[in-house]
């Protein structure tokens, strides 16, 4: 492009050249009888200076016009280097430190931390879920214990299972794996757990320490989402944040969350009007909503970190986001992607929370 920009200048110049020289030629021949020989001079001189001025001013256009071009290249290489944030490596950092922990517990003769997951049926979603629980607490050096049972497992029996839990000294964290068979209650079951051992942040207990900015459990994703905007260097204090999504799971704790660290936090949902205008007053943006590519870049503010928690599938089968990743990326300073986004984050805090509780049981 500046090479195409110099040779048009060239050729701009040369052919206003040639032009005033052809006058300038024309002219003295014309009035070289007529005129004395040093009016005659300043007529070529002023086709000369002119000529030389055009040139001048040709080339500073061409310059200034390469300047802007490289202005524009520099801006659109900036807007190109949005920071993907991947949950899976923030993850792993934090196993790091976990793995550290608990091996100095060993060292000093400490008890290992025991997460406990209650599993009815044979979901097979949960069961994945489970397993990879599982994996996760052997990698960090935790211990680990699956308790399933039957499909048909009466609301009592689960009830007893829970109690032994609870008063089992060598469990620390306890999870019922969600959602259960349509005849138990959930709620029932999630409030029977010990708040200290409830290491998924659902009891009412912990939900309203969490309201009152008191210290508790909090639910696994939207503490891995704060997480990750720390690690980001993302300073919350003074920030303007809109959560998309009102859910008990993400939306409200998460919003919760926000407010804790000083953000002014707005929260939207299906019934919100002119949601676009609102979104786009976000420094930082989470969406939790499970709708597939819902959010564009016009919902986006310039330079937004963008939080994508949704989880869904498109007509090919693939794993996308609640954000169009590709319309937003080059718009935001960061965005986390789907998958290895916030996902890996959410076992990860579930560890950190089994860990927490350990320690507290010791105090």
């Amino acid at each position: 492009m500046k090479k195409k920009i110099v040779r048009t200048a060239t050729l701009c110049f040369v052919a206003v050249a040639l032009i005033i020289l052809g006058l300038t030629a024309y002219t003295y021949f014309s009035i070289k009888d007529y005129l004395s020989p040093q009016t005659v001079f300043v007529v070529v001189l002023v086709g000369v200076v002119v000529t030389f001025a055009i040139g001048i001013a040709i080339f500073g256009v061409s310059a200034f016009a390469i300047a802007m071009q490289k202005d524009e290249q520099e801006q659109v290489e900036e807007k190109k280097m949005a920071q993907i944030v991947y949950g899976s490596e923030v993850a792993k950092e934090l196993k790091d430190e976990m793995k550290m922990k608990i091996a100095k517990r060993e060292d000093e003769g400490k008890r290992i931390p025991t997460l406990c997951v209650i599993l009815v049926g044979n979901n097979p979603a949960s069961v994945s879920y489970v397993t990879g629980k599982e994996k996760a607490c052997k990698e960090v050096g935790l211990g680990s214990k699956m308790i399933h049972l039957d499909e048909e497992t009466t609301q009592e029996k689960l009830l007893s299972v829970i109690k032994e839990c609870n008063e089992d000294k060598s469990i620390d964290g306890i999870l019922v794996q969600l959602p259960l068979p349509k005849h138990l209650n959930e709620k029932e079951v999630v409030w029977a757990i010990d708040p200290n051992k409830d290491v998924d942040g659902l009891h009412p207990i912990n939900v309203g320490k969490l309201h009152l900015g008191e210290k508790g459990f909090v639910p696994c994703t939207p503490q891995g989402i704060i997480e990750l905007l720390k690690r980001m260097n993302v300073e919350l204090s003074g920030k303007r944040a809109v959560v998309i999504g009102r859910s008990n799971l993400v939306g409200n704790p998460v919003a919760r969350l926000l407010m804790n660290e000083n953000a002014t936090v707005t929260i939207c949902h299906s019934k919100t009007e002119n949601i676009q205008t609102i979104c786009k007053e976000a420094d930082i943006l989470v969406v939790a909503i499970g709708k597939a590519k819902y959010v564009t870049k016009d919902f986006v503010k310039e330079g937004a970190y963008v939080i994508d928690v949704g989880v869904n599938r498109n007509d090919e089968g693939k794993l996308v986001g609640d954000v169009d990743f590709d319309d937003v990326v080059d718009h935001v300073t960061a965005i986390t992607p789907v998958p290895k986004g916030v996902g890996p984050m959410t076992i990860t805090m579930l560890l950190k929370n089994t860990i927490e509780a350990c320690e507290n049981s010791e105090v």
